[in-house]
């Protein structure tokens, strides 16, 4: 499972340098838009809804949007909304339990469907302009979020004891969370250094953007998790060899992109 694992990962990461560097915007934005579907019609299944494949279908139609927004699009303002959403989605997340959601008449399950909207959408939008106007961006945030789920499956094997969210997501432990934090803020610094610049406010700029996008990408990681639990299932797909569903993949980006593109607005590295 562990080589299979990481072959499928190797092979996903090549694809993901080829299609940030080498491919057109357009040919991005189609990849995406097969992302979105692919990843929409597993959020339906978790959502219990009668056609997922419709959620997936709406949500890449609206991928090709990107080409019709103004050049001044306050994509600022659209990551600070989407970080908004995260943080009350966090709220819910501590309150809610999954069985109320299993539970729950059949008529409540696509209001969960529509979250998809709010949870996978943006981050696809800011996949595209990053790929479009700065892809060495694009391939920082992806490999500040991969570090961190690196860092905190080997810390969480090592010295996992403590259970972070046990009703959501049993596997997950307060020593896995700090490995996290620690790698996506090591990586931050590293991408602070090779794209941003050399002085020390950079690197700890860097640091800390890393540090704040590892941890929102565990909160879109649990909100999965908690689809997973109410839908009783231990995967999203079967898609990817060694780690299930696209989902599976998607959803520590779809919170951790928002939130680092807003701080590269903030930190004013990204115009």
């Amino acid at each position: 499972m562990l080589r299979q694992r990481l072959i499928t990962a190797f092979l996903l990461f090549l694809l993901t340098l080829v299609l940030i560097f080498r491919a057109p915007f357009w040919i991005f934005a189609v990849f995406l838009m097969l992302v979105a579907f692919l990843g929409g019609r597993e959020w339906g299944r978790l959502s219990l809804i009668v056609w997922p494949d419709g959620l997936g279908l709406v949500l890449a139609a609206l991928i090709p949007s990107v080409f019709m927004l103004p050049q001044h699009f306050p994509w600022a303002s659209m990551a600070l909304g989407s970080v908004i959403w995260w943080l009350l989605l966090a709220i819910g997340l501590v309150l809610m339990s999954p069985s109320l959601l299993r539970d729950a008449p059949a008529w409540q399950r696509p209001l969960s469907a529509i979250t998809a909207f709010p949870v996978l959408l943006p981050a696809l939008l800011f996949s595209v302009s990053l790929q479009r106007y700065a892809p060495q961006f694009l391939l920082w945030v992806i490999l500040v979020i991969s570090a961190g789920d690196v860092g905190a499956m080997a810390s969480g094997k090592i010295w996992g004891r403590h259970q972070l969210v046990p009703r959501i997501s049993p596997g997950k432990t307060w020593e896995g969370l700090m490995g996290g934090l620690l790698a996506s803020a090591i990586m931050g610094t590293l991408g602070a250094w090779i794209w941003v610049g050399a002085a020390t406010p950079t690197h700890l700029s860097g640091a800390f953007l890393g540090l704040i996008t590892g941890a929102f990408a565990v909160l879109g990681d649990l909100s999965e998790s908690f689809l997973k639990r109410r839908a009783d299932c231990k995967d999203s797909g079967q898609l990817l060899p060694g780690h299930g569903g696209l989902l599976d993949r998607l959803d520590s980006m779809s919170a951790g992109i928002p939130v680092f593109v807003a701080g590269l607005y903030y930190l004013d590295w990204w115009k």
